[in-house]
């Protein structure tokens, strides 16, 4: 029996893995963001389903998630379709106590091109610095002037890291490599804190950074 070619892929569907590709984002983070299950992102992308038969919301999140027009999407003009991407809103907290009751201070956005790779946009916040927060001196960013430190609150390790974590009653940023020494030392952003030095209990790990944003 002859062999068959694959038919190719239509235009408007393969744009949607090219700029899935562009912005660095894996099936499963495009899906999360578009707010549908990988296994339709999956589907869309072989061609099993046409995007065009999508429901509106979940069309309109999937472009907004892309930045593309939902013209890109639809392959045919569409009157006043360019949406621009939905920003992302991150709470920014001046203190664990805020984190724990889920009370920020302010708020701040994120586009889909600033999400960081793999996050989980529901658990990020901005910790703001200085604040009632301890740390190791090791730390990549500035420990002077004001720094928003972009945090997943949930406990990842990473090779490398920089972990948000906890020593007792304290709230700390600390490197993994500092997390490994035999002696690690914890210094106060605010003077009403303590230096400390854990011996036998370790900083327990709440959230991994993901990156931070200085202000001049």
């Amino acid at each position: 029996m002859p062999r068959t070619s694959k038919r190719p892929l239509p235009r408007h569907i393969l744009r949607i893995s090219e700029r899935r590709r562009e912005l660095g984002l894996t099936q499963e983070e495009l899906a999360r963001m578009a707010g549908f299950s990988t296994s339709l992102m999956a589907k869309i992308e072989r061609g099993a389903v046409d995007p065009r038969t999508l429901s509106v919301q979940y069309l309109v999140g999937l472009a907004r998630a892309l930045g593309l027009p939902l013209s890109a999407l639809l392959d045919q003009e569409v009157s006043g379709d360019d949406l621009a991407p939905a920003p992302f809103r991150i709470p920014v907290y001046t203190s664990w106590e805020e984190v724990a009751a889920s009370s920020p201070a302010a708020h701040a956005y994120l586009t889909p091109e600033e999400l960081p790779r793999g996050a989980d946009v529901e658990r990020l916040a901005y910790l703001s610095l200085p604040g009632k927060w301890l740390v190791s001196l090791d730390l990549p960013f500035p420990l002077s002037g004001k720094v928003w430190v972009l945090t997943e609150l949930r406990p990842l390790f990473q090779s490398g890291a920089v972990y948000l974590g906890r020593v007792g009653e304290h709230t700390a940023f600390f490197t993994d490599a500092s997390l490994h020494k035999p002696h690690l030392a914890l210094y106060p952003l605010d003077p009403s804190l303590p230096v400390v030095w854990p011996e036998e209990e370790r900083p327990e790990v709440l959230g991994l950074v993901r990156g931070w944003k200085v202000w001049l």
